[in-house]
């Protein structure tokens, strides 16, 4: 009896996440919840923890659970995600050890200039130090932010 192996394409898998997405670094010192909440308030948002989104990366036999916070515009087919870079001692994202969390955009409403306006609107947090807009290309571990 033969067995039939399924192989997941992990290059398509990646693909289809993150067409039509932007990706931003935020440098903050607040909790997540903290920040989150002045983002709300800043940018008119309603990101909330949802825990079924939550990403768990196992390393040398340990587990390691990254909180994920969601928003969906309905009326702009547009969904934000901000994930928490570290847990611990891990990152979520090794090559950006310097961020502390990720805000990923996605869907096709949103074009250069409007991300570049809300990433200017999400500096003006009294909590942000720092906000960037990344290359997807230069990021190595983009699995680790598929939920």
């Amino acid at each position: 009896m033969s067995v039939l192996k399924l192989k997941l394409d992990q290059e398509q898998l990646v693909e289809d996440f993150f067409e039509d997405t932007w990706l931003a670094g935020i440098i903050s010192q607040a909790r997540d919840y903290q920040v989150c909440w002045q983002i709300n308030k800043q940018l008119g948002f309603d990101l909330r923890v949802n825990n079924s989104l939550e990403i768990n990366l196992t390393k040398n036999r340990r587990s390691y659970f990254f909180t994920v916070f969601e928003y969906q515009e309905l009326t702009k087919s547009a969904a934000h995600y901000f994930y928490n870079n570290h847990c611990k001692a891990e990152f979520l994202l090794p090559e950006l050890k310097h961020v502390d969390y990720i805000w990923l955009i996605k869907g096709n409403y949103y074009q250069a200039a409007d991300v570049k306006l809300l990433t200017e609107q999400c500096r003006k947090v009294e909590t942000v130090q720092l906000v960037t807009l990344l290359d997807m290309k230069d990021i190595k571990n983009k699995i680790n932010l598929i939920f």
